[in-house]
């Protein structure tokens, strides 16, 4: 057997990383990581001293590797053929604590696995329907999905490592997803929500303002806890004064935007500087929910919604006055209406029945300025533009 020093070059193409090659034959070789590397080609002084310091290190390590395979302190025995087998790696790195229950699973699903090789089962084709029934165990069995999950990625590990070492290309398939289960939606009823107004928390006091403001725009806890006095303005309509908030909400990455009446004012309290938070909030996540749950408790309501359940009361008060899905969602700062039919599901858009008497009403005004024009007498005046000398005559005569 020969020891080599072996180059390889990265991706940029800049540096050399070295490795030492067991050459047991013309084509029979084992490769393992110097972790050291080197610059193809130094511009400067720094760089050429690398590369010396380099070379030592690697001849000193190939030196003694020489030197104890010459006095047989170490020996290197080439990859047989019992190592080819799929089971064989497996068994030695996979975790010993699940190994026996996952293979037993790999077995439901391909009695055969155990007499494949394993480049046959690192294979595209073969593990994507490997993972199509793994996923049908859940059906078939009674075996939980959060425990197939955490069973495919321990088979996954092992395949990764026998990558690691050279045996198998990567195994470049994707994990099961956990199913997701959507659960109906819980809203405040009109006599918990006087409970929770006739209480006042212990601590923390604005968590009820919040709540309540939540309750009259949609706004999360979260929102809440960042909205500022300068996201809330006004604007006169038809004679009228319309409040309303314009936030910028990071994850979802748009700009929600939404009109309030007046009554949800009496929450926010006085006004003061525009970079002020309106509502003084726990930073902590935790903190927030565990405040709730004090006062909801205080308030003599014992089911387990939570604040989060105001958003939930928003939407299904608007959808009660509106039969307008699509409304509801542009309220919520949803994307499309899909995402609010898979949070809703009962929602549907029955605001449509309205636009017959929308159009026809339209149409009746339309008619009716049009009859009235025809009996209106127009009046000519005696100089043209109603005056003896027009603007635009007396602008062409100077």
């Amino acid at each position: 057997m020969k020891i080599q020093i072996w180059k390889r070059k990265n991706k940029s193409k800049k540096k050399n990383n070295i490795y030492i090659r067991y050459r047991y034959s013309q084509s029979k070789a084992y490769v393992e990581s110097l972790n050291l590397w080197e610059w193809t080609e130094p511009k400067n002084k720094e760089e050429i001293n690398h590369n010396e310091e380099v070379k030592k290190a690697f001849e000193e390590i190939k030196r003694r590797k020489q030197d104890d395979y010459d006095n047989k302190r170490f020996v290197i025995e080439p990859r047989n053929e019992r190592k080819a087998y799929f089971k064989n790696l497996f068994f030695e790195y996979c975790y010993k604590n699940n190994s026996n229950a996952i293979y037993k699973l790999l077995l439901l699903c391909d009695p055969k696995i155990s007499s494949l090789k394993i480049n046959q089962v690192v294979n595209g084709v073969y593990l994507r329907s490997l993972k199509e029934k793994w996923e049908d165990l859940e059906k078939n069995t009674k075996i939980k999905r959060s425990t197939l999950i955490k069973y495919w990625e321990s088979f996954k590990s092992s395949l990764i490592k026998a990558n690691k070492y050279r045996l198998c290309e990567y195994p470049n398939i994707s994990n099961i997803k956990p199913s997701v289960i959507i659960k109906k939606k819980n809203f405040y009823t009109e006599k918990e929500l006087k409970q929770l107004d006739k209480t006042e928390p212990d601590k923390w006091k604005d968590i009820k303002n919040a709540f309540f403001f939540s309750c009259y725009t949609g706004l999360t806890l979260g929102d809440l806890y960042k909205i500022k006095w300068k996201n809330i303005n006004t604007r006169k309509i038809q004679n009228k004064t319309v409040y309303y908030f314009k936030i910028y909400n990071e994850l979802k990455n748009i700009e929600i935007k939404n009109s309030f009446p007046v009554i949800a004012m009496k929450y926010l309290g006085e006004r003061k500087n525009e970079e002020k938070k309106i509502f003084d909030l726990p930073e902590k996540i935790s903190n927030r929910s565990k405040v709730f749950k004090l006062w909801k408790k205080k308030s003599g309501i014992s089911n387990n919604k939570t604040f989060h359940d105001s958003r939930h009361t928003y939407a299904y008060q608007m959808y009660r006055e509106t039969n307008n899905i699509y409304l509801v969602a542009e309220a919520l700062g949803h994307k499309s209406i899909e995402t609010t039919k898979k949070y809703y599901p009962g929602m549907e858009n029955n605001d449509f029945y309205k636009n017959a008497n929308y159009i026809e009403n339209a149409l009746k005004r339309a008619s009716e300025n049009q009859d009235n024009k025809k009996f209106v007498r127009i009046k000519k005046g005696i100089f043209k533009q109603g005056n003896l000398l027009s603007y635009k005559k007396i602008k062409d005569t100077l």
